[in-house]
């Protein structure tokens, strides 16, 4: 939407990209730089349609940077390092270095904007500020100052800026490697242009950029979410935790959920609830493409530090989804938009019961948000209200209204207009396994 050198347009599986001005013989697209990384799986796959229409390939769903782990947006950051690194190799220089400008493409980060190279003409990269306070700083306040990366992008769209991060690490900046970050004089005009493109002055400007890759990788290195203590998490070791499971318990419901993923083969799954991704993997392995989200920052960072080329991972409150971004909140869809009917088979898995004692949400509200992300099918785990986690949740909210049965909670999803297709009793007789569909499939 804010190219100012194209009009996008959205189409079912491909983004148009309707030039303002005929595509030059010698514009990047052409180049073999860009067919290296679209073939390498750096670049969004595109065509040339003709010199004012250039088609990308829509990826199927699309996470923003103010739902991604801070690892991330590390990896999101190493890529817009690296291409600009190889861009300037090549005599090309990198105009944009947003966060916004990098997707992930089942688990992995792809640059979609494609008209953010032109040639190398200025000593200075005037996109090194935008990469500071879309990678660096908020990256640098999480680790020093526990804001994760992702709540920075909900406060601050355009990254962090200067002045917060200095007000925010006060002092302290200068005992580190970033204050020069954080310094002020950033705006690039005030920075003479180079207005002549000739051999030897590309050379010299190659050899300046070289040094402020060094220093930025420096910099960008010395924020590696994986190099600091683990993630404060309330259910990142629930997997290894969960004592309200007996073994039994977990062995019936991983062979059940694996079971009904392979037979359904769905092309695309929603994991709500997914914790570090356990049935997610599940899913994948059966064919899946997964997109999976919970709301612990640490749980995330776990499964996404263990990658699959078929997870999708997101940072959200399911009780508490966004809307939409920039201009007129339709820039960047919200998460429920995204969701909306996403997905051919919906996980619930261990979910209802935060959702409905934990966020107070009814639980026909429940139902029917289960109904709009998923075409098809749904799987839910349908919990009694003598569960021994039903119990703890209600002493520790001194709710004393009841929790629905395990019957008026299948009631629930039917008026939503599924129908069970079949129901299965967890060992120790508290939980069942519930396979949804919808009436209307």
């Amino acid at each position: 939407m804010r190219d100012p050198a194209a009009r996008l347009v959205m189409e079912a599986d491909r983004v148009v990209r309707e030039l303002k001005a005929p595509l030059a013989v010698d514009h990047f697209l052409r180049s073999e730089l860009a067919r290296r990384w679209r073939e390498r799986g750096d670049l969004v796959d595109f065509d040339i349609v003709d010199d004012r229409t250039v088609t990308a390939r829509r990826v199927a769903f699309v996470s923003l940077p103010a739902e991604w782990c801070d690892l991330q947006l590390f990896q999101a950051g190493e890529l817009t390092l690296r291409l600009q690194r190889e861009a300037v190799e090549a005599g090309y220089d990198m105009k944009d270095a947003s966060a916004w400008n990098v997707i992930f493409d089942r688990g992995r980060p792809v640059f979609c904007d494609l008209l953010s190279f032109d040639h190398l003409v200025h000593k200075r990269w005037w996109a090194a500020g935008q990469f500071a306070r879309h990678f660096v700083l908020p990256l640098l306040l999480s680790r020093q100052r526990g804001l994760p990366a992702h709540k920075a992008f909900q406060a601050w769209r355009d990254g962090v800026p200067h002045e917060v991060a200095r007000r925010m690490l006060g002092p302290a900046r200068f005992l580190t490697r970033y204050w020069p970050l954080m310094a002020g004089g950033t705006q690039p005009s005030a920075v003479p242009s180079v207005a002549v493109r000739v051999p030897d002055e590309v050379e010299a400007i190659r050899r300046f950029r070289a040094g402020l890759d060094q220093s930025l990788g420096w910099m960008l290195r010395g924020v590696d979410p994986r190099r600091r203590m683990p993630d404060p998490s309330t259910w990142g070791n629930y997997v290894s935790e969960r004592g309200h499971y007996t073994d039994d318990d977990l062995d019936a419901k991983r062979a059940r959920i694996a079971q009904w993923t392979r037979d359904l083969a769905p092309a695309r799954v929603l994991d709500l609830g997914c914790n570090s991704g356990e049935f997610s993997r599940l899913a994948a392995e059966a064919g899946a493409d997964v997109v999976a989200i919970d709301l612990d920052h640490g749980a995330i960072s776990r499964g996404v530090a263990q990658p699959s080329s078929r997870i999708s991972f997101l940072v959200a409150p399911l009780d508490d989804l966004r809307g939409g971004y920039g201009w007129n909140a339709q820039e960047h869809a919200g998460l429920p938009r995204r969701l909306q009917g996403h997905a051919d088979l919906t996980l619930m898995l261990a979910l209802i019961h935060h959702l409905v004692l934990g966020a107070s949400i009814p639980m026909a509200e429940v139902a029917a948000f289960a109904a709009a992300c998923t075409r098809r099918w749904l799987v839910v785990e349908l919990i009694a209200p003598e569960d021994v986690q039903i119990g703890v949740m209600q002493s520790q909210r001194d709710r004393t209204d009841g929790f629905p049965s395990l019957d008026e909670q299948l009631t629930h999803f039917c008026q939503a207009g599924f129908v069970a297709r079949e129901r299965m009793p967890l060992p120790t007789g508290t939980r069942e396994l519930a396979l949804f569909e919808r009436t209307d499939a």
